[in-house]
């Protein structure tokens, strides 16, 4: 673990390295291995009141967990791809899972791949100016978490055609929609090939707020988690 905490993933993401390092020694120092509540964790690592913090007015667990789970799939897609032993934290829970793989060889950089993932920002179908700020929000974290992922990315205009763009083979165009009723908001994503328009992706996500940061974060984490199996390796 001393490698993952010292990687430039988590060399100066101090919350995520405390998060992490409390897991792990959590983990390893149960005789029948429980996962601590997150109430636990943000007393234990974030410093949080034990009699006044309550965990569904304050997301700060929730979301540092999910930065974590980003944070550790953009280290092993990088400085730790060849690690034998992977740390995972999965969703819907707290405790770590570690898995022995077989190693590879680092990749060098001059034979990775080209770019090859797209980012059109998602369009605001609305005229509320909260749904607009939650737009240009989620976009925001949207292109961090795929940068975070994939260590790059392009992203074009709204009113770029896919005709007009020349990327490498096999490139794709993740692009969609922002949209609100009175009991929620909806975010459609659709993941698309350049070269000839084939959609490789649909789905929908559901949110019953969009008017916190912290939405925006969960909701982008949700989005690339589902994605991660069809980005480009």
């Amino acid at each position: 673990m001393k490698k993952v905490l010292a990687s430039k993933q988590f060399s100066k993401a101090h919350r995520c390295a405390a998060l992490l390092s409390y897991l792990m020694y959590h983990a390893l120092g149960q005789d029948e291995p429980r996962p601590p509540s997150e109430h636990e964790i943000g007393v234990a690592v974030f410093g949080r009141d034990r009699v006044t913090y309550f965990t569904g007015d304050d997301p700060i667990v929730r979301v540092q967990a999910g930065r974590l789970r980003l944070r550790l799939a953009a280290y092993y897609a990088e400085e730790g791809c060849a690690d034998s032993l992977r740390i995972s934290i999965p969703l819907g829970s707290y405790q770590p899972k570690v898995e022995r793989i077989a190693s590879a060889p680092p990749v060098p950089a001059a034979s990775r791949s080209p770019l090859l993932m797209l980012f059109r920002p998602l369009a605001c179908l609305g005229s509320s100016p909260l749904l607009a700020a939650y737009a240009l929000g989620l976009n925001d974290e949207l292109g961090y978490r795929l940068y975070r992922a994939l260590s790059s990315i392009r992203r074009i205009d709204a009113d770029t055609p896919l005709a007009a763009l020349s990327p490498a083979p096999g490139a794709r165009v993740l692009e969609g929609t922002v949209r609100q009723d009175a009991a929620r908001v909806r975010v459609s994503l659709l993941l698309r090939g350049v070269a000839d328009g084939a959609v490789l992706w649909y789905e929908q996500f559901d949110d019953a707020s969009c008017a916190t940061i912290a939405a925006q974060e969960n909701m982008a984490e949700r989005c690339v988690l589902a994605l991660r199996k069809y980005l480009p390796a």
